[in-house]
């Protein structure tokens, strides 16, 4: 049976609403986690280190599944998503939010090395490919779904120094739209959100990082609104997998307080 909560029913998240979030426990994809429980979902989140999921499973107990994955390897995303899948009974909503980001995507192209270079396409374009891949056979047995991707807008307005991670999120609203069109006729509905400057907890880190190397974010105090939250990501991501987004699909939501305005 399809779920309600996504296809066409109550106006509110459905208690049953069963959700995956890569890198789920930690800044923004914890915000989404902490909100989709919130309104009643079950979540398993996926990290390579499971203890950051501690703070999560003390406060929300058996709601929250927390699993080991490295999204750069394909397999070990089919085996995530299917576990994932298994321990809640099927699948209506699956985040692709685990990306390097923050002082991991600094890499000024004179420096760039091949192995960073792989590393950064694996986890911020692989994982969402593979795991959306493993998902969509449970999306099917559901009677639908919605992907979110979680893309960055440096993928719109690039910052120095990270060439490779603005190429990565460029390519992911691209898939977003290839994934939309090809997934419509199994009822899976595929969006991205691309988050401007946010605060997060290594948000102190990543600025002395680039300030050390000379570099600047390009963004930092450039927004109407003021530096945004990770719940601000949240809430969007959480409409964006309610019925009343049931017609969204296939595109980029922009969430940056007027940066790009």
């Amino acid at each position: 049976m399809p779920n309600l909560a996504l296809f066409g029913g109550p106006k509110q998240l459905d208690l049953m609403l069963r959700a995956i979030v890569t890198g789920g426990a930690t800044n923004i994809g914890r915000a989404i986690s902490e909100r989709l429980l919130a309104d009643g979902a079950r979540v398993v989140v996926g990290q390579p280190d499971v203890a950051d999921a501690k703070a999560l499973l003390d406060r929300f107990g058996e709601k929250v599944t927390a699993l080991p994955v490295d999204v750069a390897d394909a397999e070990q995303c089919r085996r995530f998503i299917n576990e994932a899948a298994e321990k809640l009974g099927g699948l209506d909503v699956l985040v692709n939010n685990a990306a390097l980001t923050g002082a991991d995507a600094l890499t000024p192209l004179e420096e760039l090395r091949p192995e960073t270079f792989t590393r950064m396409v694996n986890v911020n374009l692989g994982g969402p490919i593979f795991c959306s891949q493993a998902a969509v056979p449970h999306f099917r047995a559901a009677g639908g779904g919605a992907i979110v991707n979680v893309s960055s807008v440096n993928a719109f307005k690039p910052q120095p120094g990270a060439s490779v991670y603005a190429a990565t999120k460029a390519a992911l609203g691209s898939l977003t739209q290839s994934l939309g069109r090809e997934l419509a006729p199994d009822g899976i509905r595929v969006v991205a959100v691309a988050p401007g400057d946010i605060e997060v907890d290594t948000s102190a880190a990543s600025a002395q990082t680039m300030a050390a190397a000379g570099l600047d974010s390009g963004i930092e105090g450039q927004t109407p609104l003021g530096r945004g939250e990770p719940n601000d990501i949240a809430e969007t991501v959480v409409f964006l997998c309610s019925p009343q987004a049931k017609f969204v699909t296939g595109t980029t939501w922009v969430i940056d307080g007027g940066l790009l305005a």
